[in-house]
C-alpha cells in the first residue's frame, strides 16, 4: 500500500507545478479621442456717450477669446460689418477705427498680430476695417480690441445713437 500512495503523490505535485500555479500577463488600452475644436468669443455688448469734443471717441478695450486646438493654427480677423451709422436715420454716418493686440496666450503657440490697426471710410465707399492675427499650433489667446468712433468735426452728423457691429471670424490653418 505505501507503494501506490508514493505514486499518487507524485503525481499530484506534476499536476500542480504544470498549469494550476501558472503566470499570464495581457493588456488593455485606454484611448481619448479629443475632437478639432476652434472657437471665438466675444464680450458683452457696449456703450459709450459721445463727449462733444472734437477728439475720437474710443471705447473701452473688449477682449475676445480665441481658443483652437489644430496642430497647424489658427487665423483670425475682426472686421466691421458697416461704418457707424445712426439706427434711424442711415445717412449719417462715422468712421470706426480698430486696433488689435494679443493680451495673454496660453498653450504652445506662438500668436502673431498681422494687421494691428485699420479704418472704415465710409465717403470712399470702403466700409470695413479688418485686423488679423494668427497662430502657427495648439492654443489659446485673449485678444484686446480697440474700436474708436472717428468723430471728424463734432456737430457735423445728427445725434442719435450709431452702431456698427464687429464680426469676428476663426479658420484653421
Amino acid at each position: 500500500m505505501q507503494i501506490k500512495h508514493i505514486v499518487y503523490s507524485a503525481l499530484f505535485v506534476i499536476v500542480a507545478n504544470g498549469s494550476l500555479f501558472a503566470q499570464t500577463t495581457d493588456t488593455q488600452k485606454f484611448r481619448v479621442v479629443v475632437p478639432a475644436n476652434i472657437s471665438i468669443s466675444p464680450p458683452v455688448e457696449v456703450e459709450i456717450t459721445h463727449d462733444e469734443s472734437e477728439n475720437d471717441q474710443p471705447f473701452p478695450q473688449q477682449q475676445w477669446l480665441v481658443k483652437g486646438n489644430v496642430l497647424s493654427g489658427l487665423s483670425v480677423s475682426f472686421a466691421t460689418a458697416t461704418p457707424f451709422t445712426h439706427t434711424t436715420a442711415p445717412d449719417f454716418k462715422r468712421d470706426a477705427r480698430l486696433n488689435l493686440a494679443v493680451a495673454s496666450s496660453l498653450g504652445p503657440a506662438a500668436w502673431t498680430v498681422d494687421q494691428a490697426t485699420d479704418q472704415t471710410d465710409y465717403q470712399a465707399n470702403d466700409p470695413q476695417a479688418v485686423v488679423l492675427a494668427s497662430s502657427d499650433g495648439v492654443g489659446r489667446a485673449t485678444f484686446d480690441l480697440g474700436v474708436e468712433f472717428i468723430t471728424d468735426g463734432f456737430g457735423t452728423f445728427a445725434a442719435g445713437t450709431y452702431e456698427t457691429t464687429i464680426v469676428g471670424t476663426v479658420t484653421a490653418n
